[in-house]
């Protein structure tokens, strides 16, 4: 049965969907996008994927939707560059390096264990402290993930752009959104509003518990590339790029909602002198330019996708993934595409249903980078 699908926000999520619906034979999809392609986190992260976190849910999400993000990577008309570079703990905290040693037997348990080792064995780095090593992790361009998606269906799917502010509800089903002045009838609606989900279904209504949390990134000058895998400090992480900058950012929180997007000096002089004091060569090294952005934050740190029966028939969501958004979307658009076409329940739905917070059935997702 055909049906009319409108996707609000055109990141990795919107276009996933958007992609995999029409791979599926749906004809009428469109995407509502009020500022650009990539606007929000989907174009403001690092560009890495990771098998390893804190959870098994998180953990057995991960076991399905890397080896799904690296077949992708192929079939793409354009190269997200999908590349297993690693991951790297720098276990100089105690409290750090005994989290990671009880995590590794839960890794161990899944199939994606690592290993420890000295740093000092890893020619990049000047630290003499213990490490953990993720080999399985790795990293992709998230522009080329994006548009690669997009340059596949685009003469397939209709681009609107426009303020989305209002779910149109007919006898307890979506019938419509309404776009600034206007309204796009749908039978579905999806909200992949990243950062903004919340808001956006708080403002008709439906309680949905994400909210943002402004992160930064930042990009040095290139030297000769030998970082290759992520890095995580205990106040930091960075990697390099194919070119040889080394880019990153700084572990810390801080108060909920859409505060400015500027960088601050003191969040990039730490970056900077983590940098400088861990990777060899790098002791004089000076940023280029950095950015910032939104996590979209849940209370467990896990993504909700799908629907609430509670909620008007026709309502979707694939949003809330706390910082691990983009090395999912792929995944994630192919589960919500099979549920919203074929009524289709991958397993994970349940899991991480929005429902799970009034049921109580939280996830605890601690490993937030």
């Amino acid at each position: 049965m055909e049906m009319n699908v409108v996707i609000l926000g055109a990141g990795s999520h919107g276009v996933s969907l958007a992609y995999h619906l029409v791979k599926k034979g749906e004809k009428n999809v469109t995407i509502v996008e009020r500022q650009r392609i990539n606007y929000g986190s989907s174009g403001r992260n690092a560009g890495r994927f990771r098998y390893h976190f804190y959870t098994k849910e998180n953990v057995e999400f991960a076991k399905d939707a890397i080896p799904y993000l690296l077949q992708l990577c192929r079939r793409l008309p354009l190269n997200p560059i999908c590349m297993r570079t690693g991951y790297v703990w720098v276990l100089e905290d105690q409290r750090i390096s005994e989290v990671i040693k009880k995590m590794d037997s839960l890794w161990r348990s899944l199939g994606v264990g690592g290993r420890f080792l000295n740093c000092s064995e890893l020619d990049y780095l000047k630290s003499e402290s213990e490490c953990y090593l993720a080999p399985q992790d790795g990293s992709f361009h998230h522009d080329y993930l994006t548009f690669g998606m997009l340059e596949d269906i685009k003469n397939s799917v209709k681009i609107v752009y426009g303020d989305a502010n209002k779910l149109i509800v007919s006898g307890g089903r979506i019938s419509g959104v309404r776009i600034e002045n206007n309204v796009i009838n749908a039978d579905v609606v999806t909200v992949t509003l990243g950062a903004w989900s919340g808001k956006f279904m708080a403002e008709n209504g439906i309680r949905v518990p994400i909210e943002p949390e402004k992160k930064e990134i930042f990009i040095t000058e290139d030297i000769r590339y030998r970082v290759k895998p992520l890095v995580i400090t205990p106040s930091t992480y960075f990697s390099h790029t194919l070119k040889g900058e080394i880019i990153g950012g700084v572990e810390d929180t801080r108060e909920r909602g859409f505060l400015d997007l500027d960088v601050s000096l003191g969040r990039m002089t730490l970056f900077l002198k983590d940098v400088r004091r861990l990777v060899k060569g790098a002791e004089g090294i000076r940023v280029l330019r950095g950015w910032a952005g939104y996590y979209e934050m849940t209370p467990d740190h896990s993504h909700i996708m799908g629907y609430s029966n509670e909620w008007p028939e026709g309502l979707y969501i694939d949003a809330g993934y706390s910082g691990h958004g983009m090395m999912f979307s792929p995944y994630s658009g192919k589960i919500m595409a099979d549920l919203i076409l074929d009524d289709e329940k991958n397993k994970f739905i349940d899991v991480f249903s929005p429902d799970r917070f009034n049921l109580n059935r939280l996830i605890d997702e601690r490993m937030v980078i």
